[in-house]
């Protein structure tokens, strides 16, 4: 399974709350540009996981804009990918996606759970994840390899 991790776009430090924090044009010009390499590097997604976050909603936004609104269908928005979600529940739920002979996932989510996911697929996290960066994973369910790391 290939497993694309990606940290939200860059987003305004203030808000009402932090859930309703927006991209700023940055975040946007950003996303936009991560999905276009999404689209050629991927090509495709089964399934993609949201966080219900506005600024990951958003993000996930522009790069189903690139994918031409093809992912709406696969894209499901999940609270348990928030900031402060556990990464043993993700790596849980792509274990059953795995047996469901799910190919490519993308999610989209924040710090400080996108790290920890990667640790907990590979062992260990060396991707510095600046807003809107993607790590591509190959993972066959027991144990995860790093492909490579795209910043913005």
């Amino acid at each position: 399974m290939k497993i694309f991790i990606m940290r939200h776009g860059e987003a305004e430090m203030f808000a009402k709350s932090d859930k309703d924090r927006t991209l700023t044009e940055f975040g946007e010009k950003s996303s936009a540009s991560q999905g276009i390499w999404l689209k050629e590097t991927a090509g495709y997604f089964n399934k993609v996981l949201v966080s219900p976050y506005i600024r990951a909603k958003q993000t996930f936004e522009y790069i189903n804009n690139i994918f031409s609104e093809q992912l709406t269908e696969r894209a499901e928005t999940w609270d348990a990918i928030t900031p402060y979600g556990k990464a043993e529940v993700v790596v849980d739920y792509l274990s059953t996606l795995f047996d469901e002979d799910i190919k490519q996932v993308l999610i989209v989510s924040h710090l400080p759970l996108v790290g920890e996911i990667v640790a907990e697929l590979c062992g260990k996290n060396n991707v510095s994840f600046l807003p809107a960066t993607i790590a591509e994973i190959d993972w066959d369910a027991e144990m995860g390899k790093l492909i490579q790391t795209k910043n913005p």
